[in-house]
C-alpha cells in the first residue's frame, strides 16, 4: 500500500512537471517557434535533469532525512 503513496512522486516529479509544460506552451504556440535541433536539446537538458534529481538529489535527501 505505501507503494501507491509513492507512485505519484515518482511519475511527476518536479523536472518532468517543467517539461510536460514546455511542450504544452510549445505546442500551444505561447513560446516563440524553435527549431527541431533546439526541441532536441531542451529535451536532452530535462533528460539530464532528471537523471540528476532522482538519482543523486532524491537519494540524498533521503540519507538525510534518515539520519534526522
Amino acid at each position: 500500500m505505501e507503494e501507491l503513496g509513492k507512485l505519484p512522486a515518482t511519475l511527476f516529479s518536479p523536472t518532468k512537471m517543467i517539461y510536460i509544460a514546455y511542450v504544452v506552451l510549445l505546442g500551444m504556440k505561447i513560446l516563440p517557434s524553435q527549431s527541431f535541433m533546439m526541441f532536441v536539446g531542451v529535451s536532452f537538458a530535462f533528460w539530464i535533469a532528471e537523471i540528476f534529481h532522482n538519482d543523486y538529489l532524491r537519494i540524498r535527501l533521503n540519507r538525510k532525512a534518515e539520519k534526522n
